[in-house]
C-alpha cells in the first residue's frame, strides 16, 4: 500500500469518528426532558393550581353563605320569638337582616360564578394532562431510540478507536506529522480524493500532471486550491 493510500485509510477512519463523535453529543445532548415536555408539565402544573385557587374560593363563599344563612336565621328567630324589645331594637334587627339577606343574595351570586369557575378549570386541567400524555408518550419512544442509538454509537466508536493505533502505524512518522497539522487546519479533512478529476476536498480541478503524480502514490501531491493531499485511485 502506497504511501498516499495509508493516508487515505487513515483519513477514511479518521472520517467516521469524526461523524461518531459529532452524532453522539447530538444523541446525548437529546438524551433528559425536552423543552416540548418541560412546557407540557409546566401547564398541568398552572392548571392545577388555578383549580386549587377556584376550589378554594368555592369553599370559602360557600362557609361566608352558611354563616350568613345561620346568623339571618338567628336574627329571625329573635324577631319572632316574642321576647320583649323597643320598636327602635326591632327596626335595627328588622334592617340587620334585610341587610344581611342582600349580602348573602351577592355572595350566592359569586358562589355560582366560583363554582362556573372550578368546571372550567377541570375542563383546562384535563386538557392540559391529555396533552402532557400524548408529549409524554413520544417523548418516551423518543428516548427510547436515542438510547438505543447511543448504544451502538459508542460501540461503533470502541472499535473505530481501537483501530487507530494501526492505521497510525502503518504510516511514517513524517508523514503522520503533516497529515495531523493539515486535519486542524481543513476542518479534520487532510487528504481529499480526486473523482472524476475534481478534488473533493474544495471541488476545483488539479492539474492533470498533478492527478498522475498523486497516483503513483510514491510523494505527498497537494491541491493547488485547498492545501489537502490529493488522492487518486
Amino acid at each position: 500500500m502506497s504511501r498516499v493510500q495509508q493516508l487515505y485509510r487513515l483519513q477514511l477512519l479518521d472520517s467516521r469518528l469524526d461523524g461518531v463523535k459529532k452524532r453522539l453529543a447530538e444523541v446525548e445532548a437529546g438524551l433528559g426532558e425536552s423543552r416540548e415536555l418541560r412546557q407540557a408539565k409546566d401547564a398541568v402544573q398552572t392548571a392545577r393550581d388555578r383549580l386549587k385557587k377556584a376550589q378554594t374560593t368555592v369553599t370559602d363563599l360557600d362557609l361566608e353563605v352558611n354563616a350568613l344563612a345561620q346568623k339571618i336565621t338567628n336574627h329571625e328567630k329573635l324577631l319572632y320569638s316574642g321576647k320583649t324589645m323597643s320598636p327602635k331594637e326591632a327596626a335595627n334587627l328588622q334592617e340587620e337582616v334585610a341587610s344581611l339577606k342582600r349580602w348573602r343574595s351577592q355572595r350566592e351570586e359569586a358562589l355560582l360564578e366560583a363554582m362556573v369557575a372550578v368546571e372550567e378549570a377541570e375542563a383546562v386541567l384535563s386538557e392540559a394532562e391529555a396533552r402532557l400524555n400524548e408529549v409524554e408518550k413520544r417523548w418516551q419512544e423518543s428516548q427510547a431510540g436515542l438510547l438505543a442509538e447511543q448504544k451502538a454509537l459508542q460501540a461503533e466508536l470502541a472499535e473505530l478507536e481501537a483501530q487507530r493505533p494501526e492505521a497510525v502505524s502503518a504510516v511514517d512518522g513524517a508523514d503522520i506529522e503533516e497529515y495531523e497539522a493539515l486535519r486542524r487546519k481543513r476542518a479534520g479533512r487532510a487528504v481529499a480524493e480526486v473523482k472524476n478529476g475534481v478534488c473533493q476536498g474544495c471541488g476545483v480541478a488539479p492539474s492533470y500532471s498533478k492527478v498522475q503524480k498523486a497516483r503513483s502514490g510514491t510523494e505527498l501531491v497537494y491541491c493547488s486550491t485547498c492545501g489537502r493531499i490529493l488522492y487518486a485511485p
